[in-house]
């Protein structure tokens, strides 16, 4: 690898190309899978390729993270993609999650995660940055923000506790067919959420874009 600690969010929309330089598609996730012990390990990207088809390919498969680019070995499984057990979306999933800051400080709001090469040679989330709820009441205020690694953090069970704000500041440069495609990806309630927290007319573009089936479930 020619970068060895990458953070997610700025891998969404970059190209990824061949061996021979030939552009193949374009990085849409990072998965992870959680382990018993630890932080999650990375185990590949869900990448768009010609005809909007979204495939895995393994990180192991993956030979260069640079300069907005990921080359791989050129090997690429062609079945369509579908989430395997005990697997998560890094974009789609984690970010926007809440988690408690087990120094007792509080709790946060993930905007982006990094992914590290360990001694093992695996990717695993190596830091998180966090930002804390903002104390405020201007609607422009912010949260101040922080790095944690992942053992000092604990993640929320509140279902309510996730947020999708963060997601939609990572798609907010996709044109509305793109965002729909993304959308469409995306587990039926995150999908929901995601829908609630954009603006009337970006979320009327996108609804142009989306099956009858998915316009009358986001309406509704």
């Amino acid at each position: 690898m020619s970068a060895t600690r990458v953070f997610v969010a700025r891998l969404a929309g970059c190209g990824v190309f061949d061996p021979a330089g030939d552009r193949v598609g374009k990085v849409i996730d990072v998965l992870v899978s959680y382990r018993k012990s630890g932080a999650p390990k990375a185990t590949g990207m869900l990448v768009e390729i010609s005809g909007r088809r979204r495939v895995f390919v393994p990180i192991a498969r993956i030979t260069s993270i640079s300069a907005g680019q990921v080359i791989t070995t050129g090997l690429i499984d062609l079945r369509r993609f579908s989430v395997r057990g005990g697997e998560q979306r890094v974009i789609a999933e984690i970010l926007g999650r809440k988690v408690a800051l087990k120094d007792g400080s509080g709790t946060a709001t993930i905007e982006d995660v990094a992914i590290e090469v360990a001694k093992s040679h695996d990717w695993l989330i190596s830091e998180l940055f966090l930002r804390r709820p903002k104390t405020s009441a201007s609607p422009f205020a912010r949260g101040a923000t922080l790095f944690s690694s992942w053992d000092q953090i604990s993640e929320s069970k509140d279902a309510e506790a996730q947020s999708a704000e963060a997601l939609i500041a990572t798609y907010s440069e996709l044109r509305p067919a793109d965002l729909a495609n993304a959308l469409l990806d995306l587990p039926d309630e995150r999908m929901i959420e995601v829908a609630e927290e954009l603006d009337d007319e970006r979320l009327a573009d996108v609804l142009e874009e989306l099956p009858e089936d998915e316009q009358i479930d986001i309406i509704a």
